[in-house]
């Protein structure tokens, strides 16, 4: 029998589809108390793998068997300094035995950042700075070019491609047989963390597929210029794409089922938030850790969302787990290129 609820739901596509096993799935779907107005859940994607988890392990499996079987030798992304992504791709890149190159730009310098970084270098990824988000696609383009030698694979930021997006239609699928046992009651809403909308997009795609009738919010924590329909659409037509004629979806339809919203964005991206800082407390009382630049906005959204009364299920999406730095803060501080270093000592 096929591993994956995705080639359960499509046979044909095993062997075609590229995946290697990367995380550990199901991940459990719990009761989340929110609010006593309220019944809510949290499918816990953070707990998707060891040593890191939270929502790119799912996207990774396909990526990284995607370039696995292109014969690269090298993975080349990007992200912020503190993304979450960019260090998944560390991760599981060198697990795979692919070196990483990340490119990274600034964002505001939290400890849970620095965090992120360091844990970069003990992971031995090859670190680039660019200054600016909008500088990312020309230095990706660059960094293939260097690294043409080694077939370098580019996984474009937050594994958000038509090919990553099949990691959260494969998400709701599953989602969809724990509901149909019994595990939790079905959502009127889901609620999610929106960047580069390649989890949104699969989550819209799997709801569809799975006859899942819960609406689906996508809370905005980057720019417009990233999280944007036009985006959402695209990743859905790519990835309705690669499912072929038997999906039998209108993409357009997909598209309709979301509603990014833009209420928690705040200051800006990675900038804490009021009611992002109460999400998190009351998330910390049940046993679940947050961050501010992700998933404290969304869980904000859905705690308001529960307090209105409504069921809302939250799709945890931040790692439960960091890999260890294995050694000293300050040694793997002093191996940053000067470009990283002069940020961490500016604070």
């Amino acid at each position: 029998m096929p591993t994956l609820p995705l080639f359960r739901r499509f046979p044909e596509l095993e062997g075609v589809i590229p995946w290697m096993p990367l995380g550990h799935f199901p991940t459990p779907l719990e009761p989340l108390a929110l609010a006593a107005e309220s019944r809510s859940s949290v499918k816990r994607d953070d707990l998707t793998g060891e040593p890191y988890g939270g929502n790119k392990v799912r996207k990774l499996e396909f990526l990284v068997a995607d370039a696995l079987r292109a014969g690269s030798r090298r993975l080349i992304t990007a992200g912020a300094l503190g993304s979450h992504h960019a260090l998944a791709t560390a991760v599981y890149g060198r697990a795979a035995g692919l070196p990483v190159t990340l490119i990274l730009f600034p964002q505001p310098m939290t400890a849970h950042v620095v965090r992120v970084l360091l844990s970069d270098v003990a992971q031995g990824a090859e670190l680039r700075f660019v200054p600016r988000m909008e500088l990312v696609p020309a230095a990706l383009m660059a960094q293939r070019w260097a690294r043409r030698d080694e077939g370098a694979y580019v996984i474009p930021p937050g594994g958000s491609d038509a090919l990553g997006t099949l990691g959260y239609v494969n998400g709701v699928l599953e989602l969809a047989e724990q509901l149909a046992a019994g595990a939790a009651l079905a959502p009127a809403e889901i609620h999610v963390a929106a960047g580069t909308l390649g989890t949104t997009a699969g989550i819209a795609i799997g709801l569809a597929l799975a006859g899942v009738e819960a609406g689906l919010v996508a809370t905005r924590i980057t720019s417009r210029v990233v999280t944007n329909e036009r985006a959402l659409a695209r990743l859905v037509r790519g990835a309705l794409d690669l499912l072929g004629p038997g999906a039998g979806l209108d993409a357009g339809q997909v598209v309709r089922r979301v509603e990014i919203r833009h209420g928690q964005i705040g200051g800006g991206y990675g900038r804490e938030t009021a009611a992002g800082r109460e999400a998190t407390e009351l998330f910390q009382a049940l046993g679940l850790r947050l961050d501010p630049t992700y998933t404290a906005k969304a869980a904000a959204e859905a705690l308001a969302a529960a307090r209105a009364g409504r069921s809302v299920l939250f799709w945890h999406t931040l790692s439960a787990r960091e890999p260890e730095l294995g050694e000293p803060e300050a040694a793997l501080a002093a191996r940053l290129p000067e470009r990283f270093r002069r940020l961490l000592e500016s604070g």
